[in-house]
Formats: C-alpha cells, structure tokens, sequence
C-alpha cells in the first residue's frame, strides 16, 4: 500500500477526457484505498475568459474549418509551425499550473488531454519539479502533440498507437498498451429483461440506441425520422446528453412517431443502455467508442469530427467492430442491416474482441501505482 499523492488532469472540452480520468481515479481508488488521488478539470484554474476563449476557438475552428483542424490535428509541419502558440500557452499556464502542482505536490500526474500534459510537461522541465509524467490519449490514435521527453510513460489505446510513437521516436520501454480507460461499471454483468423493465422498453422488440455526444451537439431528429419511416418493427432509444433544448424538442417528438421511441438527457447509467440495445449509432469518440467495445455493441458511426474522429472511426471500421454511414440515409440502411443480419452483426461482435479493453481502468492503475514511490 502506498501514501502517494496523484493527481490527474483533464480539460473538458466534451467528456471523454473527464469520463476517462475519473475512471481512472476510480480504479486507482480501488487498487489502493491509501492513495491520495485528485482529479481536476484544468479550466478551472484558468479565468473564465480564458476557458470560454479556448472551447470557442476550438468548437469553431473543428465545425467552420475542419479541414483546417484535420491538417493541424496530426501533420508535422503543422505542429512545427504552431510551436510558438503552444510555448505562449506554456508560459501563459505556467505560473497557475506551478502553483498547483506545488500546493498538491503529486507524486505523479496522469493527463488525460494533450494540453494538460503540454503544460505538465513544460513545468516538470523549466521548473525542475520532481513527479512521474504519465499520458493518456483518449482516441486511438496518438497524435504528435503528446510526445515530449518530459513524459515517463504512455498507456496508449492500441497496439497500432503503440507501434505509431515508437515509430515516431518514443521508448519502448516507455509505452505500454492498456486500452482507453472505462469506468468498471461497462463490465457489469446486466439482466436485459430487467433494464429494458426500468426503461420502459418493449422485451421482445430490438433496441437501436442514439447517442449525440456528452454535449448533445449531434442534431438527432433527421434520424429519428428516417428511421421512423422504416416499416421494419423496432424501438428506438436517444440521448440528447446536456443539450437541454434538443431533449425538450424530442419530448415533443414522442407522440408523433409509430415506433416505440424514448429519449432521456445526460445520464450516468449509460452502460445499462448500452446493454439492451442491439445497434448503437453514434459519433466515434473515443470514450462512446471504447464503451460500446467493452459492452461488445455493433456501432453504425456518423459525423465524425475531422482528425481524431476520423481516425477512430478508420480504425474501428478497418478492425470490423463499426460500419461508418455518410449520412442520415446510409445510416438508417446499416442500421437496418445490422438487425437483420445476424451473420453480420456476430461478424462484428467477434472482431471487438481483437481490439476491446474492458479492463483499461484497472491495467492502467496498476501500472500508474507502479510510478508512486
């Protein structure tokens, strides 16, 4: 058992970085009660201003100019051109982060973004501060932005990613493939009867699952219809995440539809979902992703974000685990497709085994206490 102090950082830009740190810290929790584990949002050490600006500029750089934002997300004369804004944020950050980081004094810090281990990483250097620097990626590809000397281990998503930053110049022996971090609770063994009870849901119907990010920014409602259309018979399920007016337009919605249809806002019972339903469609995000490979759940993909997403969803079709539908029509097609044909849907439920990590939280506390002196 160790006294150790980690402290785990994130930036909530959408949710997958804070799911994924809190997952961690629960199962760092859980290996070792005795640990000292702090888990904060990096926002929030920054002025309101400054948040908002930097979730602004990249909420509209990713939806005005997502070309732009595919070409600064992971090509090197890019990243080599934006070395000055990143020092500039570096030494904007470093006085708030050094006071931290000397008020907590962890004795690792684990990043689950790429600017927290940015800064954590320019600290640990400039400052001459003594913790383990642990990364985290949360897609599953690695973008260059994470690798710096400063970084004592990666526990990558992938065996691909892994072998990416070897390629790229990093350790072997600083690399371990652990999978991206879900919380516990998408191992539960579930009774389908008694969720689909609790959920108001028919037994005996088959269940498409939508989901329009933690932040509810996917507009569900096109696909809603178009699936509605459909004759084939089954139920329909969405969540609208923190998009309050979407969740009160699909209320609305309800009574309009001949299929079974239930929408519900953001939940943290999302696993329980998951385990009922026989298709989900979705963006590919990293954490969503990595939750339905642990739930073994076939995935139709839709509006990927440019870089990180894109890339998610070219692995995890390349793999057999998702099918990625060009728009609303093509996703109600594979949707379809996927119910009916059970070959199909076994077919990719086999190949979610190659590449799930339902037990990523835990692998990657173990070797996090590995760090803690």
């Amino acid at each position: 058992m160790s006294s150790g102090t980690i402290l785990i950082l994130y930036v909530s830009v959408g949710q997958g970085h804070r799911k994924a740190a809190l997952a961690i810290q629960y199962a760092l929790r859980a290996e070792d009660p005795f640990l000292k584990v702090a888990c904060l949002d990096l926002l929030e050490i920054w002025p309101a201003w400054v948040g908002g600006l930097f979730t602004g500029l990249y909420r509209r750089l990713v939806h005005l100019a997502p070309r732009l934002w595919n070409s600064v997300y992971d090509h090197r004369q890019v990243k080599e051109g934006l070395n000055r804004p990143l020092q500039f944020l570096s030494r904007f950050s470093r006085r708030r982060v050094k006071l931290l980081l000397e008020e907590l004094d962890p004795d690792t810090v684990v990043c689950t973004q790429a600017i927290p281990s940015i800064l954590a990483a320019d600290c640990k250097r400039s400052l001459n501060l003594n913790y383990s620097l642990v990364a985290v990626p949360t897609d599953f590809r690695a973008h260059r932005y994470w690798i710096d000397d400063q970084v004592d281990l990666y526990l990558l998503p992938s065996e691909e990613s892994g072998t990416q930053l070897v390629g790229d110049g990093v350790g072997i022996d600083r690399v371990r493939v652990t999978g991206i971090p879900v919380h516990p609770e998408f191992s539960r063994q579930l009774d389908p009867l008694v969720l689909k009870e609790k959920y108001g849901l028919s037994p005996v119907e088959q269940i498409i699952l939508l989901m329009g990010g933690g932040d509810g920014t996917v507009s569900l409602e096109r696909l809603i219809l178009a699936l509605d259309g459909r004759r084939e018979r089954f139920q329909i399920v969405a969540l609208s995440g923190r998009n309050l007016r979407q969740h009160a337009h699909l209320k609305r919605l309800q009574s309009q539809l001949s299929h079974h249809f239930q929408v519900f806002g953001f939940i943290e019972s999302v696993d329980e979902l998951m385990a009922v339903a026989d298709v989900i469609v979705t963006k590919p995000g990293g954490l969503t992703t990595a939750e339905a490979l642990a739930k073994k759940l076939p995935m139709v993909l839709i509006d990927p974000l440019p870089g990180q997403e894109e890339l998610n969803a070219e692995f995890l079709e390349r793999n057999g685990a998702a099918i990625q539908a060009s728009d609303e029509k093509a996703a109600v097609e594979l949707v379809v497709k996927v119910l009916q044909n059970d070959n199909l849907r076994l077919r990719m439920i086999k190949s979610m085994e190659m590449i799930r990590r339902p037990d990523a939280a835990r692998q990657a506390a173990e070797d996090i206490i590995k760090l803690v002196p």
